[in-house]
């Protein structure tokens, strides 16, 4: 190819939307290799067959802002080369979908998608927030139509462009830049068959679904943000119990009080959603406490003092009130009044008298009775019981 031609295919407004394809400068990065310079079209190379000249295009076609894919599973390339494998980016196009149409070059034409063609980052060379906000990092930054650091770059982005990120692998960020050019052949392309309004509302039907996988992206990203702070504020609220906890183990052992902390570990738990961190917290902490109960209830078992069994109420002795018991015994005296004694096992226990006159001894001779009154003993002989009450506990016998 003559360099008039190779000049020719660097020529024009489509290059300016590819952006400088001169050497990349990354930011230095120890260890790595050297950036090598923009990739450059592709060129046939000597001798190679020569691809045909593209076909005439209906000028409607050439001049026109909106056309429609005519083909199945059109690829994107990267630049307007005739290739045999040119490459490209990973967007493929279904059949007549409708796109906004740039620059014709060389049987090419600029296609402009809504955020731009799908490409990658080095992480490298990027800054992200917890937000999700990816931004470039020092100049010229490449963009790559694939995680390939050897090739030539497509782009090069300004330090702090941001990034229309749409996932990630490993150490690539896969991205769109919006504005960057990509190229189909005229011949994969036909009229739009619709008014620039009709045409217009299409491709913001694409626009809408790119946008709605990036922002897929940040509601995965702000699911886990808040689903991390939520466990932790559900773990602070398990260490809130776990501190009451501890600062009953401080107790002697007797007053330690563990009903209150299940109550509030239990209510803690209602709360908390079926993912939540705190479940596991609060499930280690009530296994805790109750290893605590345990030992305590044991210690309170082993503290209780044995009760001893009630005494059962003792018989009243009725006798004991009465100060003697016996027979009351008569014998007679030749010489006086005869003598009235108390015999117990045929044995004399007193001589029993009634000064007072209040009984008649007469009528209780032979009868047991029992007796209280006063005593007097003798320096010899019987005592003397003088009765003051007398109580008759037996039948009459001799």
């Amino acid at each position: 190819m003559s360099a008039r031609l190779v000049g020719l295919l660097f020529a024009g407004p489509a290059l300016l939307l590819a952006g400088s394809l001169s050497a990349q400068a990354q930011p230095p990065v120890p260890g790595a290799a050297p950036t090598p310079p923009a990739a450059q079209p592709p060129v046939p190379q000597s001798g190679a067959a020569t691809p045909p000249a593209a076909p005439a295009q209906d000028p409607a076609v050439a001049t026109a802002k909106f056309l429609k894919v005519v083909v199945d599973g059109a690829k994107l390339q990267c630049w307007p080369s005739p290739v045999a494998e040119p490459p490209c980016f990973e967007d493929v196009l279904a059949k007549d979908q409708v796109l906004a149409v740039g620059a014709l070059e060389g049987g090419f034409r600029a296609v402009e998608l809504p955020l731009g063609p799908l490409g990658y980052v080095n992480k490298r060379f990027t800054v992200a927030t917890d937000d999700g906000v990816v931004k470039t990092k020092g100049n010229k930054v490449a963009f790559r139509y694939r995680a390939k650091a050897t090739e030539a770059p497509v782009a090069q982005l300004a330090d702090g462009t941001a990034l229309v990120v749409v996932g990630e692998s490993d150490e690539w960020w896969r991205v769109r830049v919006p504005g960057q050019a990509a190229w189909l052949p005229v011949a994969a392309l036909g009229p739009a068959g619709l008014d620039d309004t009709a045409a217009a509302a299409a491709v913001a039907t694409l626009a809408e679904q790119q946008r709605a996988e990036v922002q897929a992206r940040l509601e995965r990203i702000a699911a886990i943000k808040a689903r991390a702070e939520q466990d932790r504020a559900d773990e602070a609220a398990v260490r809130v119990v776990e501190a009451a906890f501890s600062k009953e183990l401080q107790k002697p052992s007797l007053e330690q009080q563990y009903e209150p902390l299940e109550l509030a570990l239990e209510q803690l738990e209602g709360k908390f959603d079926a993912q939540s961190a705190g479940r596991a917290s609060a499930a280690s902490l009530r296994q805790r406490l109750g290893a605590q109960k345990l030992v305590v209830d044991a210690i309170r078992l082993l503290d209780k003092k044995p009760v001893p069994p009630p005494t059962p109420p003792q018989p009243v002795d009725e006798l004991a009130k009465l100060e003697a018991i016996g027979w009351l015994r008569y014998e007679a005296s030749l010489t006086g009044p005869g003598t009235y004694y108390l015999e117990r096992g045929n044995v004399k226990q007193y001589v029993v008298t009634c000064s007072s006159r209040r009984f008649e001894l007469a009528l209780f001779v032979n009868r047991e009775i029992g007796v209280n009154g006063s005593t007097k003993r003798p320096s010899s002989g019987l005592p003397a019981l003088d009765v003051e009450r007398i109580e008759v506990l037996g039948a009459m016998r001799r």
